[in-house]
């Protein structure tokens, strides 16, 4: 846990699980990323891979606080783009 990729790693184990469209443990996984490795540079994408995956649950409410978490932490990165799309798909999702 304290080796120079080792929030690469956990990274890691949470996208497999995203890929395979295990959202609940990817979530798992990518919290252990925010957790654990705060000044990672995963910790955007991992942010991000929550919101996705809580949007992939419909649970709108969760993914629309990881989404806004990014843009306001992140204004100006390529995850926040993400994350500002996703907000304008929960907001057609509930009409």
């Amino acid at each position: 846990p304290n080796r120079t990729y080792a929030d690469n790693a956990q990274y890691w184990l949470g996208e497999v699980n995203y890929v395979q469209r295990n959202f609940d443990v990817a979530i798992t996984e990518f919290n252990k990323v925010l957790s654990n490795y705060p000044d990672s540079s995963k910790y955007a994408d991992a942010l991000l891979k929550i919101g996705l995956s809580q949007f992939e649950l419909e649970k709108w409410p969760l993914a629309t606080n990881a989404f806004k978490k990014i843009i306001e932490h992140y204004p100006n990165s390529s995850e926040a783009r993400l994350a500002n799309k996703r907000l304008q798909d929960i907001k057609l999702q509930k009409q």
